[in-house]
């Protein structure tokens, strides 16, 4: 499929998730599953650690609807202090929301090379090209940056202590000798790294026949998103 509509639909595919109805979600969540299994195990592997990543940040979401949304208590016994099960339901959805981009953006990514993400990124920036956009420098970035993120993962990682000093204000400064040394750690990998020339031929517009493949994966959850 043609790069740029590739982006498209993970765009288009992002923006109808976060209606956060359950119908949508549910469709969503079919379609993330086909795009994660055609990637393969390295990309299943990938879903799987950045969602590992976030769970404490998916908890909270929870959390944070559960007490915080007027609702109907979920345990009668416990009064005020028991969450909402609207609440819970509503921090679920958000949830599942980030869950199903995360998806998304790890299919684009598994699924299109560098270059062909830079070039759909122009392909798709050309409209504002006579506002001045700097298109090039930004999908470069954009892509370098993306691309760069598991390696800053690593860096963390092999610099992790295996146990803080004790004491609040220890552990406060441990922490920060920490992200001092990644820092200059990140520098340092990123002065030493080969320049790779990125060539960008040019790019055609897609066929006809892809925007309809494209607007047939997306027809169910568009219309779901729409009900």
């Amino acid at each position: 499929m043609h790069p740029a509509l590739k982006i498209l639909g993970v765009i288009l595919f992002i923006l109808c998730v976060a209606q956060a109805g359950w119908i949508v979600l549910g469709v969503g969540g079919g379609l993330a599953v086909a795009a994660l299994a055609a990637t393969g195990p390295a990309g299943v592997s990938q879903f799987w650690n950045m969602s590992r990543r976030l769970k404490w940040f998916f908890l909270s979401i929870i959390l944070v609807f559960g007490w915080f949304t007027p609702g109907a208590p979920l345990l009668d016994w416990a009064g005020s202090w028991s969450p909402a099960r609207e609440g819970l339901m509503m921090g679920l959805q958000r949830t599942l929301v980030l869950v199903l981009a995360v998806a998304a953006v790890v299919w684009l990514l598994q699924a299109t090379s560098r270059e062909s993400l830079v070039r759909g990124l122009l392909w798709l920036t050309r409209p504002l090209a006579p506002l001045g956009l700097p298109r090039e420098r930004f999908a470069v970035r954009l892509v370098l940056t993306l691309e760069a993120l598991p390696q800053v993962r690593i860096l963390a990682a092999a610099g992790r202590p295996g146990f803080l000093p004790e004491g609040r204000m220890a552990r406060l400064r441990g922490l920060g000798h920490r992200a001092t040394g990644l820092f200059r750690e990140v520098l340092e990998q990123a002065e030493k790294a080969p320049l790779e020339p990125i060539r960008l031929d040019p790019l055609p517009p897609p066929g006809l026949l892809q925007w309809l493949v494209l607007c047939l994966i997306l027809l169910p959850l568009i219309l779901a998103a729409l009900h």
